[in-house]
This record gives C-alpha cells, structure tokens and sequence, in this order.
C-alpha cells in the first residue's frame, strides 16, 4: 500500500471505530502487569486474569514483591507462561520500589523515560511504547501482533523489525493522531482484517487495500 493509500485508510479507520483507553483510571503498575501478562495470550484473558489478581492482591509493587510465587502462578496461568512471567514481574515490582519508592510515575521525571522504563526487568521497547502512550499518553506508535500484520499484509515497510515498523507508522500518522490512532489500528485488525481469515466482506478499506490476502467480494458489497 502507497503511503497515501494509507493516509486515506487510516482516515476512514479513525472516523470508524471508537476506541476507549483501557488504562485510563487504573494504576499505573498495574497497567505494566497488565501489558507484560499480555504477551502471548489475548486481551480477554489478560482482563479477566489481573481483575481476578486484583481481587486477591493490591497490583502494587510493595504487594507484588512480597506476595507468594504460587499464588502469583496460580492468578496468572490463564494467560500463559505464568512460571516465566511471575519471577519477571516480582523482579520488576522490586526494583519499582528500589528505584522509584513504588510510584512509577516518578519514570516521567527521567531525562529519558522510555529508556528509563526498558532498563527494568522485563521490559522491552513495545512495553514501553504502550505504557507511556496510554499512562503518560507520550508520543509513542506502539506496535502490537495486530498492527505488525497489517503492516505486513500492506507492505508498509519491507523490513520486519519493531522499530522499523514503529518508524515507518509515525512518518504516516502525525502525533496528536499516534495515541488513540494505535488503538484504532488495533480494533481494525482485531475486528475486521483477522489473521486467519480476514473479514474482507465488511472492510471500510477495502478499495484501498492491495494485500496478497485479499479476498473478492460481491460488486454491490464494495466500498
């Protein structure tokens, strides 16, 4: 997809879909816990497992830190990987509180926060990216599964990397658009451009779209 093409689409997409920051209102830890439980399980799942969490435990580093490992797996197994996550997150908790007195939001008042937040344990570039941009609503593109396949559905950069793409999206989508625009991306890829089996019947894109998975529909469907 041109660059262009894609202004055009990422329009429609912004006038489309309505989007809601689910950080907004939680602590800002727990919305770290939250991002890191996350990987490689699906947003329900997260949801439900650190509301649960939440029902036993404070999500606060003091709490998190002191907590009993087995309790911390058992919350967390729904999401996977529970036994890798736990010690990182117990590590995390630890070092928020060595670092920061527990108040994560003291990263904000670092000469570098992003780098700030990826010197923790645990935490990589697209961690960091979501946290600042929904907590510290900073101007990040953060890059999730969803968005790195419509980048490569549309070609949007020949390279794969995180950064690549991450660059590649904020020479498309100015930054008071980047914020709330991630979220659009991600309920357009999660709702309608799906990876097994795209919904390319009810695409607001779909004209503009050039992706190999393209799939005919009828004229009187087209847009």
């Amino acid at each position: 997809m041109r660059d262009d093409a894609f202004r055009k689409a990422f329009d429609i997409l912004w006038r489309r879909f309505r989007v809601e920051n689910w950080a907004e209102g939680k602590d800002p830890f727990e919305v770290l816990v939250s991002i890191v439980v996350s990987q490689n399980s699906t947003d329900l799942v997260t949801e439900r497992v650190v509301r649960d969490l939440s029902h036993q435990l404070a999500v606060r580093p003091k709490e998190v830190a002191t907590a009993p490992e087995s309790l911390l797996i058992d919350a967390l197994r729904p999401a996977g990987l529970a036994r890798q996550k736990v010690p990182r997150i117990q590590e995390l908790a630890r070092e928020v509180l060595r670092r920061f007195g527990g108040d994560l939001m003291r990263v904000l008042d670092e000469p570098d926060p992003r780098q700030t937040l990826m010197d923790l344990p645990g935490i990589g570039p697209k961690t960091a990216d979501v946290w600042l941009s929904l907590v510290a609503g900073a101007d990040t593109m953060p890059v999730d599964t969803h968005i790195a396949r419509l980048a490569r559905r549309w070609r949007l950069t020949r390279r794969k990397d995180y950064a690549a793409i991450t660059a590649k999206l904020q020479s498309l989508i100015p930054p008071r658009r980047r914020a709330r625009g991630h979220l659009v991306l991600i309920q357009f890829g999660r709702e309608i451009c799906q990876a097994r089996r795209p919904r390319c019947e009810e695409c607001p894109v779909y004209g503009l779209c050039d992706a190999t998975v393209k799939r005919p529909r009828a004229t009187s469907a087209s847009r």
